[in-house]
């Protein structure tokens, strides 16, 4: 599990869609499926934040 702590993206009814990867060195824009990491990429490689559980909050 990982804290995003960077302001979300939400949609029309104030739910998240998208957070910044809190994985050092990756920092994309990631979409949220179901509460985790929608694959992503950094560097050519699958980042290793992929697919995992995100709980948005602040630090």
């Amino acid at each position: 599990m990982a804290l995003a702590s960077e302001m979300p993206l939400l949609d029309d009814e104030g739910g998240v869609m998208a957070v910044r990867c809190p994985s050092a060195g990756c920092g994309a824009v990631v979409n949220l499926i179901n509460g985790r990491l929608d694959r992503h990429f950094v560097r050519g490689r699958k980042c290793e934040m992929s697919r995992v559980q995100v709980v948005v909050g602040e630090l």
